[in-house]
């Protein structure tokens, strides 16, 4: 009796040709809920933004981050089990990309506790050191990823630095927010869908 024909590869090559498509699967999920995170950041940068700028009586660290972020926290436990995947926090590129992320981390911490606990500059001085860094994160993304997406990202946060080294300092979450909005969730939408597409050819 002749055996049934298939289109999948036999053998060892058909477990390969899974395993990469769960490999690709995975990378599309991980896109999707950083740019959904990104969104959320934005959201709440943003609103902070207008209740201080238009002296709005709400808590925003109660109504705005806790809120949001508790409830973005549950939503994407069950995202990734509802996906069966598990969140990453380092890149996939072991070497490279992982001393990459842990400096651009590292240099926000610095930038941070500068601004907080030393006071060494204003607001506005480390939102637009903020953004350089995320820039210099989504250059390194896209040179990892071999995409375009992540490279406009990185042009857009560089674009809001310089706007916000001649801005006020009660625009700095302003500029923060509108990064996280059109330079890190546009591109990480637009990236999960390319690789999708590359997935279905």
């Amino acid at each position: 009796m002749s055996s049934t024909s298939t289109s999948l590869p036999s053998g060892a090559d058909t477990e390969l040709a899974l395993s990469v498509e769960r490999a690709y699967r995975e990378v599309i999920v991980l896109d999707r809920l950083g740019a959904i995170w990104s969104v959320i950041l934005a959201k709440c940068l943003l609103a902070q933004w207008a209740i201080n700028e238009f002296s709005i009586p709400i808590s925003g660290l109660r109504y705005i981050w806790l809120l949001t972020l508790s409830m973005a926290v549950v939503a994407t436990g069950l995202y990734l089990r509802a996906h069966q995947s598990k969140i990453n926090f380092l890149p996939n590129q072991r070497r490279v990309g992982t001393a990459i992320f842990v400096g651009i981390l590292v240099s926000l911490g610095f930038i941070l506790y500068a601004h907080f606990a030393l006071k060494l500059f204003s607001a506005i001085t480390a939102a637009a050191l903020t953004c350089m860094m995320f820039g210099t994160w989504s250059f390194a993304r896209a040179a990892l990823r071999n995409a375009y997406p992540p490279l406009v990202g990185a042009l857009i946060w560089w674009i809001l630095a310089g706007y916000a080294l001649i801005s006020k300092d009660n625009t700095a979450l302003l500029w923060i927010g509108l990064g996280m909005l059109f330079a890190q969730a546009l591109p990480s939408f637009a990236l999960a869908r390319r690789t999708e597409q590359s997935l279905r050819v």
